[in-house]
């Protein structure tokens, strides 16, 4: 027998999801490694990340992100240089 109906059609949208979900995580850590940005190697938190539930993110969130990542960037090649 075929299921049908919402509930298989919410598993197989999830896999898709899911399946894409990896492909970006795989494509980020590779770009990640090609220009030797050790956090964004870090799959466990790429993993958090990509697993966040899709919503708008304001201006003042953004910037406080940028503004996280810059550090994050800096203190990585901080410890580099030490």
């Amino acid at each position: 027998m075929i299921p049908k109906g919402l509930s298989h059609y919410q598993s197989v949208q999830k896999s898709v999801s899911e399946l894409h979900n990896r492909h970006f995580l795989e494509k980020i850590i590779d770009k990640a490694a090609l220009y030797d940005i050790a956090f964004l190697q870090n799959r466990a938190l790429m993993e958090m990340i990509i697993e966040l539930p899709e919503q708008n993110v304001d201006e003042a969130t953004m910037k406080r992100m940028q503004k996280l990542l810059s550090w994050l960037y800096q203190t990585q090649e901080e410890a580099k240089l030490s």
